[in-house]
Protein backbone atom coordinates (compact mmCIF):
# COMPACT_ATOMS: atom_id res chain seq x y z
CA UNK A 1 0.00 0.00 0.00
CA UNK A 2 1.68 3.20 -0.80
CA UNK A 3 -0.47 6.70 0.06
CA UNK A 4 0.11 9.85 -1.28
CA UNK A 5 -1.24 13.37 0.16
CA UNK A 6 -3.94 15.37 -2.06
CA UNK A 7 -4.47 18.86 -2.31
CA UNK A 8 -6.58 20.36 -4.19
CA UNK A 9 -7.93 24.05 -4.81
CA UNK A 10 -8.84 23.83 -8.49
CA UNK A 11 -12.06 21.84 -8.92
CA UNK A 12 -13.14 22.81 -12.59
CA UNK A 13 -11.32 22.49 -15.70
CA UNK A 14 -11.26 24.53 -19.20
CA UNK A 15 -14.20 23.29 -20.18
CA UNK A 16 -16.21 24.61 -16.82
CA UNK A 17 -16.95 21.24 -15.56
CA UNK A 18 -15.70 19.83 -12.52
CA UNK A 19 -12.36 17.72 -12.86
CA UNK A 20 -11.81 14.12 -12.77
CA UNK A 21 -10.00 14.54 -9.41
CA UNK A 22 -12.72 16.50 -8.17
CA UNK A 23 -14.89 13.95 -8.75
CA UNK A 24 -13.29 11.24 -6.78
CA UNK A 25 -12.72 12.71 -3.90
CA UNK A 26 -16.38 13.80 -4.12
CA UNK A 27 -17.40 10.31 -4.71
CA UNK A 28 -15.50 9.14 -1.52
CA UNK A 29 -16.94 11.53 0.46
CA UNK A 30 -20.40 10.42 -0.50
CA UNK A 31 -19.43 7.12 -0.35
CA UNK A 32 -18.24 7.87 3.11
CA UNK A 33 -21.32 8.76 4.17
CA UNK A 34 -23.51 6.11 2.28
CA UNK A 35 -25.11 8.84 0.08
CA UNK A 36 -25.45 9.23 -3.90
CA UNK A 37 -22.64 11.24 -5.39
CA UNK A 38 -24.93 12.91 -7.68
CA UNK A 39 -25.34 12.85 -10.87
CA UNK A 40 -22.23 15.08 -13.51
CA UNK A 41 -24.56 18.30 -13.55
CA UNK A 42 -24.78 18.09 -9.85
CA UNK A 43 -21.35 17.98 -9.33
CA UNK A 44 -20.18 20.43 -11.90
CA UNK A 45 -22.72 23.03 -9.82
CA UNK A 46 -20.73 21.97 -6.57
CA UNK A 47 -17.54 22.49 -8.03
CA UNK A 48 -18.42 25.82 -9.34
CA UNK A 49 -19.93 27.03 -5.75
CA UNK A 50 -17.02 25.03 -3.36
CA UNK A 51 -14.36 26.83 -5.79
CA UNK A 52 -15.83 30.41 -5.46
CA UNK A 53 -16.01 30.28 -1.68
CA UNK A 54 -12.54 29.14 -1.45
CA UNK A 55 -12.54 25.17 -0.52
CA UNK A 56 -9.74 23.51 -0.22
CA UNK A 57 -10.13 19.27 -0.63
CA UNK A 58 -7.10 17.49 1.15
CA UNK A 59 -6.52 13.77 2.01
CA UNK A 60 -4.90 10.55 1.05
CA UNK A 61 -5.31 8.77 -2.23
CA UNK A 62 -3.67 5.19 -2.59
CA UNK A 63 -2.07 4.00 -5.20
CA UNK A 64 -1.54 0.71 -5.54
CA UNK A 65 -2.14 -1.00 -8.74
CA UNK A 66 -5.51 -2.63 -8.67
CA UNK A 67 -7.35 -4.75 -10.68
CA UNK A 68 -9.22 -3.12 -13.34
CA UNK A 69 -12.43 -4.30 -11.73
CA UNK A 70 -11.57 -2.48 -8.58
CA UNK A 71 -11.49 0.88 -10.78
CA UNK A 72 -8.44 2.79 -12.52
CA UNK A 73 -6.37 5.24 -11.41
CA UNK A 74 -5.42 6.18 -7.77
CA UNK A 75 -8.41 5.93 -5.15
CA UNK A 76 -9.32 8.85 -2.49
CA UNK A 77 -9.37 6.86 0.83
CA UNK A 78 -9.32 9.86 3.21
CA UNK A 79 -11.13 13.19 2.60
CA UNK A 80 -11.46 16.67 4.72
CA UNK A 81 -12.63 19.51 3.13
CA UNK A 82 -11.71 23.33 4.28
CA UNK A 83 -13.30 27.15 3.50
CA UNK A 84 -13.79 30.33 5.38
CA UNK A 85 -16.69 31.27 6.85
CA UNK A 86 -17.51 33.95 9.43
CA UNK A 87 -18.84 33.54 12.85
CA UNK A 88 -20.66 35.82 15.77
CA UNK A 89 -18.75 34.91 18.52
CA UNK A 90 -21.19 36.57 21.06
CA UNK A 91 -20.10 40.51 20.27
CA UNK A 92 -17.27 40.41 17.52
CA UNK A 93 -17.95 38.56 13.97
CA UNK A 94 -14.79 36.77 13.75
CA UNK A 95 -12.95 34.48 10.80
CA UNK A 96 -14.22 30.79 10.76
CA UNK A 97 -12.35 27.88 9.31
CA UNK A 98 -14.99 25.50 8.30
CA UNK A 99 -15.02 21.48 7.96
CA UNK A 100 -16.70 18.85 6.34
CA UNK A 101 -16.67 15.65 4.64
CA UNK A 102 -13.99 13.93 6.76
CA UNK A 103 -13.67 10.60 6.04
CA UNK A 104 -11.42 7.47 5.63
CA UNK A 105 -12.43 4.54 4.00
CA UNK A 106 -12.94 1.28 5.80
CA UNK A 107 -10.14 -0.27 4.15
CA UNK A 108 -7.80 2.50 5.65
CA UNK A 109 -8.77 2.83 8.81
CA UNK A 110 -6.78 2.34 12.40
CA UNK A 111 -3.51 3.74 10.23
CA UNK A 112 -3.73 7.42 11.83
CA UNK A 113 -5.21 8.92 9.09
CA UNK A 114 -7.79 10.62 10.56
CA UNK A 115 -5.54 12.06 13.38
CA UNK A 116 -2.90 13.27 10.73
CA UNK A 117 -5.70 15.20 8.63
CA UNK A 118 -7.60 16.78 11.74
CA UNK A 119 -4.11 17.92 12.94
CA UNK A 120 -2.64 19.17 9.70
CA UNK A 121 -5.90 21.13 9.08
CA UNK A 122 -6.29 23.16 12.65
CA UNK A 123 -2.73 23.84 12.45
CA UNK A 124 -3.08 25.31 9.16
CA UNK A 125 -5.87 27.06 9.94
CA UNK A 126 -4.43 28.86 12.97
CA UNK A 127 -1.25 29.68 11.36
CA UNK A 128 -3.13 31.56 8.45
CA UNK A 129 -4.78 33.14 11.33
CA UNK A 130 -8.39 31.37 11.99
CA UNK A 131 -9.29 31.58 15.49
CA UNK A 132 -11.54 29.29 15.59
CA UNK A 133 -12.46 25.90 13.49
CA UNK A 134 -15.78 24.64 13.46
CA UNK A 135 -17.83 22.00 12.08
CA UNK A 136 -21.21 19.79 11.79
CA UNK A 137 -20.61 16.12 13.37
CA UNK A 138 -22.19 12.94 12.56
CA UNK A 139 -20.99 10.89 14.69
CA UNK A 140 -20.94 12.90 18.36
CA UNK A 141 -17.81 10.82 20.17
CA UNK A 142 -15.36 11.39 17.71
CA UNK A 143 -14.05 15.84 17.83
CA UNK A 144 -14.18 15.89 21.45
CA UNK A 145 -10.47 14.18 21.31
CA UNK A 146 -9.35 17.12 18.77
CA UNK A 147 -10.62 19.53 20.81
CA UNK A 148 -14.13 20.69 19.20
CA UNK A 149 -16.73 21.40 21.86
CA UNK A 150 -20.85 21.94 20.76
CA UNK A 151 -21.64 25.59 20.40
CA UNK A 152 -25.03 25.75 19.55
CA UNK A 153 -27.75 23.01 19.13
CA UNK A 154 -30.63 22.64 16.74
CA UNK A 155 -34.38 22.00 17.56
CA UNK A 156 -37.43 20.59 15.57
CA UNK A 157 -40.93 22.16 16.87
CA UNK A 158 -44.08 21.23 15.27
CA UNK A 159 -46.80 23.81 15.92
CA UNK A 160 -50.74 22.28 15.76
CA UNK A 161 -52.51 24.71 13.34
CA UNK A 162 -55.79 23.06 13.69
CA UNK A 163 -55.93 24.33 17.34
CA UNK A 164 -56.00 27.84 15.13
CA UNK A 165 -52.86 29.68 17.52
CA UNK A 166 -52.24 33.30 17.05
CA UNK A 167 -49.43 35.26 18.06
CA UNK A 168 -50.56 37.37 20.60
CA UNK A 169 -51.64 41.31 20.52
CA UNK A 170 -49.46 42.36 22.68
CA UNK A 171 -46.16 41.23 21.44
CA UNK A 172 -47.80 42.19 17.83
CA UNK A 173 -48.43 45.60 19.50
CA UNK A 174 -44.98 46.20 21.13
CA UNK A 175 -42.73 44.51 18.04
CA UNK A 176 -44.35 47.37 15.70
CA UNK A 177 -45.25 44.00 13.49
CA UNK A 178 -48.44 45.24 12.08
CA UNK A 179 -46.31 48.73 10.78
CA UNK A 180 -45.56 46.05 8.47
CA UNK A 181 -46.91 44.13 5.91
CA UNK A 182 -46.72 40.58 4.26
CA UNK A 183 -45.97 40.28 0.77
CA UNK A 184 -46.14 36.81 -1.10
CA UNK A 185 -42.87 36.40 -3.91
CA UNK A 186 -41.45 33.74 -5.65
CA UNK A 187 -38.70 32.26 -3.34
CA UNK A 188 -36.17 31.70 -6.53
CA UNK A 189 -35.97 35.11 -7.15
CA UNK A 190 -35.10 35.89 -3.36
CA UNK A 191 -31.46 35.08 -3.58
CA UNK A 192 -29.96 38.86 -3.08
CA UNK A 193 -32.36 39.54 -0.24
CA UNK A 194 -31.24 36.07 1.37
CA UNK A 195 -27.72 37.58 1.17
CA UNK A 196 -28.37 40.87 2.44
CA UNK A 197 -30.64 39.07 5.89
CA UNK A 198 -27.55 36.68 6.39
CA UNK A 199 -25.57 39.91 6.29
CA UNK A 200 -27.45 41.50 9.25
CA UNK A 201 -27.93 38.17 10.94
CA UNK A 202 -24.38 37.05 11.53
CA UNK A 203 -24.00 40.89 12.97
CA UNK A 204 -26.51 40.25 15.67
CA UNK A 205 -27.16 36.50 16.13
CA UNK A 206 -24.51 35.12 18.67
CA UNK A 207 -23.35 31.55 16.57
CA UNK A 208 -24.72 32.49 13.50
CA UNK A 209 -22.98 31.81 10.56
CA UNK A 210 -22.42 33.12 7.42
CA UNK A 211 -23.81 30.90 4.42
CA UNK A 212 -22.79 29.61 1.78
CA UNK A 213 -24.58 30.41 -1.70
CA UNK A 214 -25.04 26.78 -2.27
CA UNK A 215 -27.00 26.74 1.13
CA UNK A 216 -29.10 29.93 0.65
CA UNK A 217 -30.28 28.53 -3.33
CA UNK A 218 -30.96 25.38 -1.38
CA UNK A 219 -33.02 26.93 1.18
CA UNK A 220 -35.31 28.91 -1.39
CA UNK A 221 -35.68 25.85 -3.79
CA UNK A 222 -33.54 27.14 -6.85
CA UNK A 223 -31.75 23.80 -6.81
CA UNK A 224 -32.99 20.28 -4.59
CA UNK A 225 -29.25 19.73 -2.65
CA UNK A 226 -31.30 17.15 -0.36
CA UNK A 227 -32.21 15.28 -3.52
CA UNK A 228 -29.16 15.76 -5.57
CA UNK A 229 -30.74 17.61 -8.16
CA UNK A 230 -31.16 20.89 -9.49
CA UNK A 231 -34.19 20.76 -10.19
CA UNK A 232 -36.13 23.52 -8.73
CA UNK A 233 -38.24 22.81 -5.87
CA UNK A 234 -42.03 24.15 -7.22
CA UNK A 235 -43.79 23.27 -4.21
CA UNK A 236 -42.31 25.89 -2.31
CA UNK A 237 -43.69 29.02 -1.38
CA UNK A 238 -42.38 32.32 -0.01
CA UNK A 239 -43.78 35.38 2.19
CA UNK A 240 -41.47 38.75 2.40
CA UNK A 241 -42.02 41.38 4.97
CA UNK A 242 -41.69 44.42 4.31
CA UNK A 243 -41.30 46.69 6.95
CA UNK A 244 -41.47 50.56 7.26
CA UNK A 245 -37.22 50.86 6.23
CA UNK A 246 -37.56 48.22 4.02
CA UNK A 247 -37.32 43.92 3.60
CA UNK A 248 -37.05 42.78 7.18
CA UNK A 249 -37.66 39.17 6.68
CA UNK A 250 -38.68 36.54 4.93
CA UNK A 251 -40.31 32.59 5.15
CA UNK A 252 -40.03 29.79 2.42
CA UNK A 253 -42.57 26.73 3.51
CA UNK A 254 -43.07 23.43 1.43
CA UNK A 255 -45.94 21.29 1.40
CA UNK A 256 -45.16 17.59 2.26
CA UNK A 257 -47.85 16.41 -0.16
CA UNK A 258 -51.24 15.38 0.30
CA UNK A 259 -50.62 11.40 0.40
CA UNK A 260 -50.44 11.63 4.29
CA UNK A 261 -53.17 11.56 7.01
CA UNK A 262 -52.85 15.27 7.99
CA UNK A 263 -51.81 18.16 5.81
CA UNK A 264 -47.78 19.27 6.92
CA UNK A 265 -45.89 21.96 5.84
CA UNK A 266 -42.11 22.63 6.55
CA UNK A 267 -40.36 25.93 6.96
CA UNK A 268 -37.60 25.21 5.03
CA UNK A 269 -36.06 28.62 5.44
CA UNK A 270 -36.59 31.87 7.73
CA UNK A 271 -34.64 34.29 7.58
CA UNK A 272 -35.43 37.73 9.95
CA UNK A 273 -33.58 40.25 10.96
CA UNK A 274 -35.95 42.37 13.40
CA UNK A 275 -38.60 41.26 16.27
CA UNK A 276 -40.99 42.78 14.12
CA UNK A 277 -40.16 40.35 10.85
CA UNK A 278 -40.69 37.73 13.39
CA UNK A 279 -43.83 38.47 14.91
CA UNK A 280 -45.42 39.24 11.87
CA UNK A 281 -44.25 36.31 9.53
CA UNK A 282 -45.27 33.98 12.33
CA UNK A 283 -48.52 35.65 12.83
CA UNK A 284 -49.15 34.96 8.75
CA UNK A 285 -47.42 31.25 9.03
CA UNK A 286 -50.39 30.50 11.78
CA UNK A 287 -53.24 31.57 9.30
CA UNK A 288 -52.31 29.44 6.60
CA UNK A 289 -55.45 27.63 5.07
CA UNK A 290 -55.73 23.99 4.76
CA UNK A 291 -52.34 23.02 6.96
CA UNK A 292 -52.90 20.89 9.77
CA UNK A 293 -49.49 21.08 11.29
CA UNK A 294 -46.42 22.81 10.69
CA UNK A 295 -43.06 21.69 12.00
CA UNK A 296 -39.45 24.25 11.74
CA UNK A 297 -36.30 24.26 13.24
CA UNK A 298 -34.90 26.60 15.70
CA UNK A 299 -32.55 27.37 18.69
CA UNK A 300 -33.54 25.63 22.00
CA UNK A 301 -35.66 27.49 23.97
CA UNK A 302 -37.24 29.61 21.36
CA UNK A 303 -39.78 32.05 22.18
CA UNK A 304 -42.48 30.85 19.87
CA UNK A 305 -44.15 29.17 22.83
CA UNK A 306 -44.11 31.59 25.12
CA UNK A 307 -46.06 34.05 23.07
CA UNK A 308 -49.19 32.47 22.01
CA UNK A 309 -52.28 31.90 23.65
CA UNK A 310 -51.61 28.21 24.45
CA UNK A 311 -48.31 27.14 24.90
CA UNK A 312 -48.98 23.79 23.97
CA UNK A 313 -49.42 24.35 20.36
CA UNK A 314 -46.00 24.69 20.04
CA UNK A 315 -44.68 21.39 20.58
CA UNK A 316 -40.83 20.46 21.07
CA UNK A 317 -40.29 16.82 19.11
CA UNK A 318 -35.78 16.59 18.94
CA UNK A 319 -32.80 18.53 20.40
CA UNK A 320 -29.78 17.77 18.03
CA UNK A 321 -26.16 19.35 18.64
CA UNK A 322 -25.29 21.31 15.31
CA UNK A 323 -22.11 23.45 15.43
CA UNK A 324 -18.89 22.53 16.66
CA UNK A 325 -15.81 24.40 17.36
CA UNK A 326 -12.62 24.13 17.94
CA UNK A 327 -10.18 27.72 19.51
CA UNK A 328 -7.23 28.17 17.50
CA UNK A 329 -6.80 31.27 19.22
CA UNK A 330 -7.80 32.02 22.69
CA UNK A 331 -7.45 35.56 23.12
CA UNK A 332 -9.05 36.64 20.14
CA UNK A 333 -12.34 34.09 20.79
CA UNK A 334 -12.35 35.42 24.25
CA UNK A 335 -12.02 38.92 23.41
CA UNK A 336 -14.72 38.43 20.69
CA UNK A 337 -17.54 38.05 23.24
CA UNK A 338 -19.63 40.10 25.70
CA UNK A 339 -19.15 39.26 29.72
CA UNK A 340 -22.55 39.90 32.06
CA UNK A 341 -19.84 40.65 34.87
CA UNK A 342 -16.78 42.22 35.37
CA UNK A 343 -14.19 40.06 36.88
CA UNK A 344 -10.68 38.16 37.15
CA UNK A 345 -10.05 34.55 36.19
CA UNK A 346 -7.08 32.76 34.82
CA UNK A 347 -8.06 29.65 32.34
CA UNK A 348 -5.78 26.99 32.62
CA UNK A 349 -6.25 25.36 29.15
CA UNK A 350 -5.74 21.85 28.20
CA UNK A 351 -5.26 20.96 24.42
CA UNK A 352 -5.04 17.22 23.17
CA UNK A 353 -3.24 18.94 20.11
CA UNK A 354 -1.04 21.34 22.16
CA UNK A 355 -1.80 23.77 19.76
CA UNK A 356 -3.35 26.21 22.70
CA UNK A 357 -2.44 24.72 25.73
CA UNK A 358 -0.91 27.35 28.84
CA UNK A 359 -2.19 29.51 31.19
CA UNK A 360 -4.29 32.56 30.38
CA UNK A 361 -5.96 35.38 32.27
CA UNK A 362 -9.59 36.71 31.50
CA UNK A 363 -9.75 40.28 32.98
CA UNK A 364 -13.42 41.67 32.39
CA UNK A 365 -14.16 45.66 32.76
CA UNK A 366 -17.34 47.41 31.50
CA UNK A 367 -18.72 44.08 30.26
CA UNK A 368 -15.42 43.87 27.99
CA UNK A 369 -12.82 41.10 28.16
CA UNK A 370 -9.21 41.32 27.77
CA UNK A 371 -6.48 38.36 27.56
CA UNK A 372 -2.89 37.64 28.43
CA UNK A 373 -1.19 34.93 28.03
CA UNK A 374 1.28 33.76 29.93
CA UNK A 375 4.92 34.99 28.75
CA UNK A 376 6.78 31.43 29.10
CA UNK A 377 4.39 29.52 26.78
CA UNK A 378 6.20 27.70 24.10
CA UNK A 379 5.64 27.50 20.26
CA UNK A 380 2.12 26.27 19.35
CA UNK A 381 2.07 22.36 18.86
CA UNK A 382 4.64 21.71 21.22
CA UNK A 383 3.32 23.03 24.11
CA UNK A 384 2.07 19.61 25.63
CA UNK A 385 -1.36 18.18 26.30
CA UNK A 386 -1.69 19.77 30.02
CA UNK A 387 -1.30 22.97 31.30
CA UNK A 388 0.82 24.57 34.03
CA UNK A 389 0.21 27.81 35.83
CA UNK A 390 2.24 30.52 35.86
CA UNK A 391 2.33 31.93 39.29
CA UNK A 392 3.23 35.44 37.85
CA UNK A 393 0.05 35.70 36.19
CA UNK A 394 -2.57 37.78 37.64
CA UNK A 395 -1.58 36.04 40.86
CA UNK A 396 -4.46 37.33 42.77
CA UNK A 397 -7.12 35.99 40.58
CA UNK A 398 -9.02 32.35 40.96
CA UNK A 399 -7.99 29.37 38.96
CA UNK A 400 -9.63 27.05 37.02
CA UNK A 401 -8.63 23.76 34.71
CA UNK A 402 -10.82 22.81 31.79
CA UNK A 403 -9.88 21.15 28.20
CA UNK A 404 -10.14 23.52 25.28
CA UNK A 405 -13.03 21.67 24.11
CA UNK A 406 -14.73 22.88 26.95
CA UNK A 407 -14.12 26.13 26.85
CA UNK A 408 -15.17 26.43 23.25
CA UNK A 409 -18.93 25.54 25.01
CA UNK A 410 -18.40 28.09 27.30
CA UNK A 411 -17.62 30.80 25.29
CA UNK A 412 -20.83 30.24 23.66
CA UNK A 413 -23.26 29.01 25.81
CA UNK A 414 -21.80 29.40 29.40
CA UNK A 415 -20.40 26.43 31.69
CA UNK A 416 -22.82 26.23 34.58
CA UNK A 417 -23.78 22.23 33.98
CA UNK A 418 -19.83 21.42 33.64
CA UNK A 419 -19.26 23.60 36.39
CA UNK A 420 -21.69 21.75 38.63
CA UNK A 421 -20.81 18.34 38.08
CA UNK A 422 -16.97 18.52 38.34
CA UNK A 423 -16.00 19.08 34.45
CA UNK A 424 -14.03 22.19 35.24
CA UNK A 425 -12.03 22.13 38.18
CA UNK A 426 -10.54 24.89 40.79
CA UNK A 427 -11.70 27.60 43.31
CA UNK A 428 -12.29 29.86 40.39
CA UNK A 429 -15.33 27.67 38.97
CA UNK A 430 -17.93 29.49 40.33
CA UNK A 431 -15.86 32.57 38.82
CA UNK A 432 -15.96 30.99 35.18
CA UNK A 433 -19.88 29.86 35.73
CA UNK A 434 -20.40 33.84 36.40
CA UNK A 435 -18.31 35.37 33.65
CA UNK A 436 -19.42 32.84 30.92
CA UNK A 437 -23.14 33.19 31.91
CA UNK A 438 -25.25 33.65 28.39
CA UNK A 439 -29.12 35.38 28.44
CA UNK A 440 -29.62 33.03 25.32
CA UNK A 441 -28.36 30.00 23.54
CA UNK A 442 -26.64 31.14 20.68
CA UNK A 443 -28.09 29.18 17.42
CA UNK A 444 -26.82 28.75 13.70
CA UNK A 445 -29.58 28.10 10.99
CA UNK A 446 -27.89 25.55 9.12
CA UNK A 447 -25.19 22.84 8.92
CA UNK A 448 -22.19 21.58 6.64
Amino acid sequence: MTLKPIHITEFLGKDGKATEDYRRMMARIAHGFHQDPGAADVQDYRARRDQAAGFVLRGFEDTTDLPEWAGSGPKPVATILGFPLRINAGKDVIDLWGISGVGVAPTHRRQGLLRSMMHSELETAQRNGFPLAGLTATEGGIYGRFGFGISSRQCTYEVNLRAKPRILTEVLEATGADGGSIVEAEPRGLLELARDLNRRRVEIIPGQISRLTSTMEDGLGIVSLDKESLDPRRACEAFVYRGPRGVDGYAVIEHEGWDKESSRVKVVDFQVATTAAWAGLWDHLFQLDLIDYLTFEGAPGQPLGNLVRNPRDVRLTKDVDLIWTRILDVKTVLESRSYPTDGELVLLIDDPVELVTGAYALRVTDGVGTVTASEYLPESGRRGTQSEDDAELAPGAPRVRLSVDRLASAAFRGCHVEARFGVLRGEGVLQATRLFSVDDEPYCDFDF
